[in-house]
């Protein structure tokens, strides 16, 4: 799921994916494939690209954070800047909730199921949460 569109060309990118690679990270880096079709169509374009991930942590509010809880995404695994992500919901299993915080003052969402969770959809919970929180 996601709560915007985005657009190549003028067509939508669809059927969105991330494989993370293995023996992961490199340092403090995840590198990740991301792919997605060019429209709703089965037949559709397919297009593919290596993104990296670097892991922090937000502001810390009563106490000092243990775990990262936010990544920027790059097209370069030492770019300084990129796309920053913050997750706002995990049941640690089945699903991911992440607030993209560069768009729209940080309003949009994006809701990753795990492999092992995609035959059985989306579980209630996380469906909740992405309705509230998105």
């Amino acid at each position: 799921y996601r709560t915007y569109k985005r657009e190549t060309d003028g067509c939508e990118h669809t059927c969105v994916y991330a494989k993370v690679s293995e023996n992961q990270p490199i340092g403090n880096v995840y590198e990740f494939l991301q792919e997605y079709r060019l429209g709703k169509k089965r037949t559709s374009k397919k297009k593919r690209m290596t993104l990296y991930a670097t892991p922090y942590k937000t502001e810390r509010h009563a106490e000092e954070r243990e775990n990262d809880n936010a990544m920027r995404v790059s097209q370069r695994k030492d770019a300084e800047n990129g796309k920053r992500y913050q997750l706002i919901y995990s049941d640690y299993g089945k699903c991911d909730i992440l607030r993209v915080l560069d768009e729209s003052n940080g309003h949009n969402c994006e809701l990753y199921l795990h492999n092992n969770a995609v035959d059985d959809g989306v579980p209630k919970m996380c469906e909740r949460v992405y309705g509230n929180a998105c």
